[in-house]
This record gives C-alpha cells, structure tokens and sequence, in this order.
C-alpha cells in the first residue's frame, strides 16, 4: 500500500461522528507565512475526573442568562460569574460582563489582561492520521529531532534531520529510515514546530508510530489542542463566514476534541470527517499546490475563544455538528446513542444558501435493490426487488425511517442506513422522498451530513442576521451553557 495514500481527502461514509462537510470544507490556499513559530508548552493537566469517568447527564439544563458577547467586533470577552476547582482545572461560566469590564479587541496584545489566552487550558490532543493501518508511513522532519518512547522521557536517538523516509514494521521493530527500534511504538519530536511531515502534510508537535497487528502501523499527530483547532477551524468553516460564525465552529470544534479525550490508549479524534476534518499546518493538494492548513484568521478565532467550551448541567457533552440541516436539525437521541438533551431537534431556516440545502439523486433499481439487500442480510432478512420505497410517518425532528417493499414483504430502514448502504454522494441526508419507476429510482432530499446539532451553514445565516456567538450555540443547543475552563495548578 502506498504510504501517502491516507493522506487523500476521501469521503465518509454514511453516519459518522460529525458530518459528510465535502460542503463546508475550506479550500482556501492562503500564502504560506515565512516565519516558522515554536511549539507553546504542552499541557501536564489532565481531564477533571467528571469528564473522565462519568457519562453525560441527561435531564433539564440550565441555560445562559444572556450573552457575554458584547463588543461590537464580536470578540468574547469572559465573565467572572463563578470558579471551580476541578481536579487541576477551574471552569468560569460565560453570562454577562462584569460592571466595568473592557471587551478586549483585535488590537491587544496576546499577554495582556484582557486576553482570554492568560491562563487558559491548553492541554495536548491526539489526532490519527491514518483512518486505517497502513503497511508503510512516509514522513520527513526538516530540523534536529529525537526518537522517545511515547510517555517515556528517555531518548532512543535523535538526529540533526530526516529525509523522506519509509517508517515500517520489521519483526518485533520499527524501523524509521534505515534505523530500527525495538518497540512497538515511538514517538518522533522535532526540536522546532513545525517541521515534521508525514506524506504531503505538515504538522506541528510530534508524530507517534504505533505497531498494530497484522504487521501494520498508524500515525497519530500530538499537538497542543490550540494549534489543532486553528487548522480545524479552516478544514471545517470557509474564512469567508462570518466571524461570529467561526468563534462558534471553534467552540464548538474545540468541546467535540476535549469531550473525546476519555483515555484510549493511542489517540482521542481522527483527522477526517469520522471526526473531525483536519489539514495539519501545510498540505498539497492533488493539483500539486502547496496550501495553508491554517491561518492567520484560522489562529485568530481559537485565540480568542481560548479554553471556551460547551457544557450540559456542569458536564461536558460530544458537540454533534453538520455541514447544513435543509431545514431542521435531527433530535441527537435518535441518531447518537450518547447524545444529550441540549442536542436536540430545532427549526433553522437559516442555512438557505448551502448549496445541498436541496438536492436531487438517481440510480438504477438492480442497484438500490442490491444496496438494501445487503444491509437486510445482516439480520438475516432476505429481499428482492424493490418496489416502492416511503417515508415513514414518525415525530417531526426525529431521525426518519423508510419502508422498502418487494413485494413480498416491507421492511422498516433508518435513513442513516440506507445512507451509508448506498453509494458514497448518493443520499446527501437521511432526510429525502424516493420515487420508483420501473427502472431507476429518483430521490430529492433536503441537507447535508447526518442533521444533528450545530448546522455550519445556519450559523453563517444567523451571524450574518447579527446573532451573536454565543446566541449562535445557545440556538443549536439549547439549555447548554457555555465555560472557559483554565489551569488553576498555577
């Protein structure tokens, strides 16, 4: 297998844990910045043990008071409503200015007090490169660099660069290059960030190798989670959105990566849409360009929502999000087993201008037919041909369920499943009307992605109706709060 091929933008299929964005998603190419920046420390703080151990509560929430996004640029600025302690962190709940406080804008400098990165949490994130092992990882770091043992302080070698290399499993080894190291995983760290890439992409932080069976590897990115949502915030969100916008896709991006760090013992996201879409710092595309990962504004927009996330009765909850719902977003329950009640079905109108917010599908009978007798065949059902194919009548902003019918007999199909059964770009949605002839079948839908949670496209919509960030994921989420957690070790 060739050792760059993950690193192709490959669609998703069917339900994943975020949305199909191919919509979304921000191509934008901007100059590549000479300067190279150093990696910020990384974070020993870990996870409050109720966001470790314990599952989202369920019940009512509390919601927000009112917004604290008050200056007329739309940076945040935090109220100091309450502080708790948890575990190494304190948490500070976002309502309303203090009296007297001063919204810090675009012109203050990065230490100063009105800055929301002072004392913010910003521990590392773990994000696979590879959606599948690979047989061979490609990868070079331009710069001094040192091999350890990933949580091991003890250094297995180093070096003054790394030319494009071949990483493989030899036996019981890794071997990186022409050296091999007798471990079933290291960890690659560049003295300077970023300078290591892994095949056409250039990341920050370090890179671990992990030696899975079948004499397979994977690749996972270790960063600071500031630098990773600065990338995500332009992989998931066009620059062009409004600012607004882009403060709640990075809040929202940044509660969707902390909510998944509950231990696994390799990684915590992925860096596609299964996720969370992911570029690195640099990237070149299939036309060979070399383009931005991040930006100025990408960077811009985590800074100033620093350590700001999302909560459900003082928990933190798996920020479900889409590329644009067509109308309604789907009840969270009824898709994502671990949903909470503040993702819940809600109307929006606003997400008009996406260009799935209709769209049209065809294919012929023989393959539908074939498509929906696989998935039967997995309970042990049988089917022929199809002959009709319905809505089922159901709650209004629950996840909708199709009957399809031979026949013979009629079965009943959640429209995720008919999504992903059938071909990828097919079903934009679960949400669509299907019309059989004796030939093909002809389906129009409405929305892009699985419809659950914050809709992209209505958040561009109602910033651009002057909603605020904040009013933006009270919106999307309602009875959610909204906290900016930081390091109280110090």
């Amino acid at each position: 297998m060739n050792g760059i091929a993950f690193l192709k933008q490959s669609r998703e299929m069917g339900l994943t844990s975020r949305a199909d964005s191919e919509e979304i998603t921000a191509r934008q190419g901007q100059a590549i910045p000479k300067n190279r920046t150093s990696m910020p420390g990384r974070s020993r703080v870990r996870l409050p043990e109720p966001f470790v151990n314990q599952p989202p509560v369920l019940g009512q929430g509390t919601g927000m008071d009112s917004p604290s996004y008050i200056n007329r640029r739309n940076i945040l600025t935090a109220a100091a409503v309450s502080a708790v302690p948890l575990s190494g962190l304190a948490w500070t709940m976002l309502t309303s200015s203090l009296p007297g406080q001063q919204s810090r804008t675009n012109n203050a400098p990065a230490g100063d007090s009105g800055s929301l990165l002072v004392d913010s949490w910003n521990p590392p994130v773990r994000v696979n490169l590879t959606p599948a092992p690979l047989d061979v990882i490609t990868l070079s770091i331009d710069g001094p660099y040192r091999v350890l043992a990933p949580g091991s302080p003890k250094i297995l070698g180093d070096g003054d660069r790394l030319p494009e290399s071949t990483v493989m499993p030899v036996g019981n080894a890794i071997r990186v290059g022409d050296t091999s190291f007798a471990i079933s995983q290291v960890e690659l760290v560049p003295v300077r960030s970023p300078a290591i890439r892994v095949g056409k992409t250039l990341y920050r932080g370090s890179v671990r190798i992990f030696r899975k069976p079948g004499n397979q590897l994977i690749a996972v990115n270790v960063l600071a989670l500031e630098d990773y949502l600065a990338s995500v915030i332009n992989s998931e969100m066009p620059a062009t959105f409004p600012e607004a916008a882009r403060q709640a896709q990075a809040i929202v991006a940044r509660t969707y990566a902390v909510a998944h760090m509950k231990g696994h013992p390799e990684f915590d996201v992925f860096a596609t849409s299964r996720s969370q879409k992911y570029l690195g710092h640099q990237y070149t595309d299939q036309n060979g360009r070399l383009l931005a990962g991040e930006s100025a504004s990408g960077r811009e927009m985590a800074q100033s929502t620093a350590g700001i996330v999302c909560t459900y009765q003082n928990q933190l909850f798996v920020t479900y999000y889409t590329a644009a719902c067509g109308g309604r977003t789907i009840n969270g329950r009824t898709v994502f087993t671990d949903a909470v009640p503040a993702v819940k079905s809600v109307v929006c109108d606003w997400c008009r201008e996406a260009q799935r917010y209709r769209w049209t599908g065809a294919l012929d009978v023989a393959s539908v037919s074939q498509a929906i007798r696989t998935e039967l065949k997995k309970n042990g059902s049988d089917f022929g041909t199809l002959q009709s194919l319905t809505q089922e009548a159901g709650i209004e902003g629950d996840l909708p369920y199709y009957l399809v019918s031979d026949g013979r007999q009629t079965q009943r199909m959640a429209g995720t499943i008919l999504r992903s059964g059938l071909p990828s770009g097919l079903l934009e949605s679960p949400h669509f009307t299907a019309e059989v002839t004796n030939n093909e079948v002809r389906f129009s839908g409405r929305g892009h992605g699985h419809g659950v949670g914050f809709c992209q496209w209505g958040s561009r919509g109602l910033a651009q109706a002057g909603r605020s960030t904040l009013e933006i994921l009270s919106y999307y989420y309602p009875g959610s709060s909204t906290v900016r957690l930081r390091d109280s070790t110090g």
